[in-house]
């Protein structure tokens, strides 16, 4: 068998000198090849173990500076898109000996691409056809070639509305973070069109193959983002000037529609460019309201399309615990972004939000009703409403926590001081005892006994406003599932009820006989509309 021949060493762990010798002696066991066989892996010298990873990644950041030398590796896999003709052929985007970063130029050929209609791009990849050269066609072959997720869309254009075919180059990059990024750009003209396609999946066992389902609300050519870009530059770039109030408007105007109806594509790259600009939310606290708040609707609801995962990660690095300016709007705008976000937050990072805020409204509850819940933090009541919200959406939270905060709910809901939070509170309310998570798994839905309980507190109050209709669909809605559903008495209790104050009928029907909710329930849900394309799970 292969042995390896020299071993380093990192870690605080490998300081003691007793456990350094017995993970060599353990490894030179593995290889031995008989009682006589002494052999042992060449041990390389390493005078700061403890400061290993961080002394690499210091030389990383030098590297990426120009000094230094970089260590890489090839791709080891070749890509491939699809292409239209006599016989099923595709064409080389990016070769087999291609490195992170690398750009790939394909001019001698030129393609025609459809615009303003469906299209598809399949992506194929390979790991045996390594010497296949940027821009080669080649015959689809199933034994060597396996098809990825393709991107289903429109590529769409700033004034032409009809069909259309252009002719094309392509232009790929490969870049660090596991992208192949494709530019269909017109010949002799300046439209562009930039797909990503996400193949992590190909070489990170633990990542699922990207659907591609948000790309096919659209994608717009680079003239319309390049306009977008420079509006967020005139507002957050090292000489914008741009007051921060307008800049929605601003963009809407560029974009010719409703924020609402904005593909997500084009605002993933709204995302990136604000965390490209962070530095200009310094320049005042309505430059950081604007930039939080734009940030969260840009990348919400945290998952969806191809590196949401990353980006997630990336705007808690960016954001988590580093206001710019302690003052109440920079404070409600990041309480709202990791609202939006929640749904791509991972249970510990839920968890390290939700902290201190249930320690404000813990503080809030002992002060109304005198119980020795106490706090640090002296919340007014109208400080609490987007706390709320954000509390609600945290679906990963432990089920005690979930208990805890609706049963001070059902507290604080008769408590007329508490009036203007009331209604955060009742869909903050739905949200912790929903029958049907979001985006949570089934075993963050609470035991039926207790939202029975919420349903009766609702009941008693005599409440006969929208969201506490949808509070007692969320809690009553039928599911097929024996271990989720109330009993068929209950269920009948909350359609009476619901009847009776003239709810809506999808909402009734919900209850009786399950379903999906429609585009409208699921925005209410969700708290604010969701970017085309995209649904919330189990809805």
């Amino acid at each position: 068998a292969v042995r390896p021949d020299i071993v380093l060493l990192n870690g605080g762990f490998f300081a003691s000198p007793v456990l350094r010798a017995r993970w060599v002696e353990i490894i030179s066991s593995w290889f031995r090849r008989g009682k006589n066989d002494s052999w042992s892996p060449i041990v390389l010298a390493n005078d700061r173990l403890d400061v290993a990873v961080a002394r690499g990644a210091a030389y990383y950041g030098m590297v990426r500076r120009g000094a230094g030398v970089p260590i890489t590796a090839n791709l080891a896999r070749s890509y491939y898109i699809s292409i239209e003709s006599d016989q099923p052929s595709a064409v080389c985007l990016v070769p087999g000996d291609t490195e992170p970063g690398n750009d790939i130029e394909l001019m001698d050929q030129t393609f025609e691409l459809l615009v303003s209609q469906p299209v598809e791009f399949p992506l194929y990849v390979s790991s045996t056809r390594l010497s296949d050269r940027p821009g080669a066609v080649v015959t689809l072959d199933s034994e060597q070639m396996t098809s990825l997720p393709p991107i289903r869309t429109v590529l769409k254009t700033q004034k032409q509305r009809r069909s259309a075919s252009v002719a094309v180059k392509l232009h790929a990059r490969l870049s660090e973070i596991g992208t192949i990024d494709l530019w269909c750009t017109e010949v002799n003209a300046e439209r562009s069109w930039r797909l990503q396609f996400d193949i992590r999946s190909t070489t990170q066992t633990d990542l699922l193959a990207h659907a591609g389902i948000a790309e096919r609300e659209g994608l717009v050519d680079e003239i319309v983002w390049g306009q977008c870009y420079e509006a967020i530059v005139n507002v957050f770039g090292d000489q914008g000037s741009k007051k921060p109030g307008r800049l929605m408007k601003e963009l809407t105007a560029i974009i010719e529609t409703d924020r609402s109806q904005w593909p997500p594509s084009l605002l993933r790259r709204m995302w990136e460019s604000l965390m490209e600009l962070s530095a200009g939310r310094r320049r005042s606290p309505v430059h950081e309201a604007r930039w939080l708040n734009l940030l969260g609707y840009a990348l919400r609801p945290g998952y969806g399309i191809a590196l949401d995962d990353w980006r997630v990660s990336e705007t808690w690095r960016q954001v988590r615990g580093k206001l710019e300016f302690q003052v109440a709007s920079s404070r409600t705008e990041s309480l709202i972004l990791w609202r939006r976000l929640a749904g791509g937050l991972s249970a510990g990072q839920q968890a390290a939000i939700a902290e201190p805020h249930v320690g404000a409204i813990r503080g809030l509850y002992g002060r109304f009703t005198g119980s020795r819940k106490k706090s640090a933090v002296n919340l007014q009541p109208g400080d609490s409403i987007e706390m709320w919200r954000l509390l609600g959406s945290l679906e990963l939270l432990e089920i005690r926590q979930k208990v805890e905060l609706g049963d001070m709910i059902a507290e604080l809901m008769s408590r007329a001081k508490l009036m203007n939070a009331h209604q955060a509170m009742a869909w903050a309310w739905g949200r912790l005892g929903q029958r049907v998570p979001i985006f949570g798994p089934l075993n963050t839905v609470l035991p039926v006994e207790k939202t029975a309980a919420w349903l009766e507190k609702i009941y008693q109050l005599g409440r006969d406003e929208p969201v506490f209709h949808l509070a007692v669909m969320q809690l009553a809605r039928r599911t097929g599932d024996r271990y989720r559903d109330l009993s068929d008495a209950q269920r009948q209790q909350a359609i009476s009820w619901l009847r009776e104050h003239h709810a809506r009928p999808h909402l009734i029907k919900l209850v009786g006989e399950g379903g999906s909710l429609d585009v409208e329930e699921q925005g209410e849900v969700f708290g604010e509309s969701l970017p085309k394309g995209l649904r919330i799970q189990g809805s």
